[in-house]
């Protein structure tokens, strides 16, 4: 009986890994932007008067709160601190990749080739993608947080409102650096898997979903079904591999000539 050919792994420590590092640098920017609100501007909320957002004091403060954040933000989210981060992200996916083909082609005989030329420019190319999406989500974070408080005081919210402002715009952007997270594992993957394949001439593969109840009905009805490299599925509107779809966990198993 022949033997079985390995299904194909989701990177999923690999996913977690990325998405914590990714939080802790957001949440560290939340926890500094409450403690600049209470510092520069709560106090002067509370004993400020009817219009405080063209009070003196109340201007000085959001200044002084928005360039230390400022700062706190570039310090976080700094360039080393992104590029390291995407760095051993797609190394670990690729890893993922590179073990899953090694099982899958044991089964048939293959071996992989030790150097792979395409690799080097492809996982550039993705790290140096996943840093300008960890800048926008600072970016992002930083001018919501900014317009939240500015309105919370122009509108005479209570410092209670705008600390909960400030909450609320941070879970957002650790909501942005989740899906991030997953969506980036999932495309990668997909792409890595695909290139591969096809380097060792397979030309067909089978779509493979997560099978949990995350998965969606589009998804669903592609799984277990065959397809090639050139014939793609369409998923709303979008032609893509397992794991292209946004925040898909769908992966692609090798189908080779004798099956």
């Amino acid at each position: 009986m022949a033997k079985q050919v390995p299904k194909t792994k989701f990177p999923t420590a690999a996913t977690v890994s990325y998405e914590r590092e990714l939080v802790k640098m957001v949440a560290l920017v939340g926890k500094e932007a409450l403690k600049l609100f209470d510092k520069h501007v709560a106090n002067e909320i509370m004993h400020g008067d009817a219009v405080t957002f063209t009070n003196d004091s109340i201007f000085d403060g959001l200044k002084k709160m928005f360039q230390s954040l400022k700062k706190k933000a570039n310090d976080t989210f700094s360039s080393s601190k992104k590029e390291r981060a995407a760095d051993q992200f797609v190394k670990n996916v690729n890893r993922v990749n590179r073990h899953n083909l090694e099982q899958q082609m044991k089964v048939k005989g293959i071996n992989l080739v030790a150097t792979e030329p395409w690799l080097k420019d492809f996982m550039q190319q993705h790290i140096k993608n996943n840093v300008g999406y960890i800048k926008n989500i600072e970016i992002e974070m930083y001018e919501r947080i900014d317009q939240a408080v500015r309105d919370g005081v122009k509108n005479g919210a209570s410092t209670k409102a705008i600390r909960k402002a400030i909450m609320e715009q941070t879970d957002i952007s650790e909501g942005r650096a989740q899906f991030l997270a997953v969506d980036q594992a999932g495309s990668i993957l997909g792409q890595m898997t695909a290139e591969r394949h096809q380097r060792l001439g397979i030309e067909k593969f089978t779509w493979d979903t997560s099978g949990d109840e995350r998965v969606r009905d589009s998804h669903r009805e592609l799984d277990g079904k065959v397809f090639s490299y050139d014939g793609l599925p369409t998923i709303n509107g979008r032609v893509v591999l397992p794991g292209e779809d946004y925040r898909c966990r769908c992966v692609a198993l090798p189908m080779f000539e004798d099956e």
